[in-house]
C-alpha cells in the first residue's frame, strides 16, 4: 500500500457540518500529480453515486457494497410502502433496515437525503484506521469529499424555483 505523506498532509480537514473545503475536480487534478497511476485508477472508481469497475483497494469494494446495499434497503421499502411485492426476506439487510426506513418515512425530502448522506460519512469515519496518509485514506478522503459537496448543493431558493418550473411544464401538459 502507497503511502503519500505531502499529498495528504495538505489537505484540509473534512467535517460533516461545513462546508467542503475544496471541489472534488480539483482534489482529482491533485491527485494525478500525485498518486500512482494505479492508485489513481481506484480513486476513480470510488465515487459516490456509485462505480462498477472492479477496485484493488479492499476500501472502494467496502463502500460499492455499502452504497449498494443502502440503496437495495431504500427501494425495497418504498417498494413495500407503495404495496409491490416481490421481495424476499433473504434480501433485507438486518443492519441497514432500520436506518433505511428512517430515512424513508421522513416527511421531508431534504432531510432524508440529509440522512443518507450522514449515514455515508459515518460509514466512511468507521474505516478510517491505520495510517492518515495512505491511498485507503485518499479513497476515504475523496468520498467524504463528495458527499461533502452533494450536501452543500441543497438551496432553497434554487430548489424551489426548479420545482416551480418543473410544476409549471407538468400542468401545462396535463392542460393539452
Amino acid at each position: 500500500m502507497a503511502e503519500y505523506y505531502y499529498f495528504a498532509a495538505s489537505l484540509p480537514m473534512l467535517r460533516m457540518d461545513r462546508e467542503a473545503p475544496m471541489s472534488y475536480s480539483d482534489f482529482m487534478s491533485k491527485a494525478a500529480e500525485h498518486l500512482s497511476k494505479s492508485d489513481y485508477s481506484d480513486l476513480s472508481l470510488a465515487v459516490f453515486g456509485g462505480s462498477t469497475g472492479d477496485a484493488t483497494l479492499p476500501i472502494v469494494r467496502e463502500w460499492q457494497d455499502f452504497a449498494g446495499r443502502l440503496s437495495a434497503s431504500i427501494c425495497r421499502i418504498r417498494a413495500e410502502r407503495l404495496g409491490f411485492a416481490g421481495y424476499d426476506d433473504a434480501e433485507v439487510d438486518r443492519t441497514l433496515d432500520g436506518a433505511a426506513r428512517e430515512i424513508v418515512e421522513n416527511k421531508d425530502p431534504l432531510e432524508g437525503e440529509k440522512a443518507i448522506l450522514s449515514l455515508c460519512f459515518d460509514f466512511l469515519t468507521s474505516r478510517e484506521k491505520g495510517s492518515p496518509f495512505s491511498s485507503t485514506a485518499l479513497m476515504i478522503y475523496a468520498l467524504k469529499l463528495q458527499i461533502l459537496e452533494r450536501a452543500n448543493a441543497f438551496d432553497e431558493k434554487r430548489g424551489r424555483a426548479e420545482f416551480d418550473r418543473l410544476y409549471k411544464v407538468i400542468e401545462g401538459n396535463i392542460k393539452r
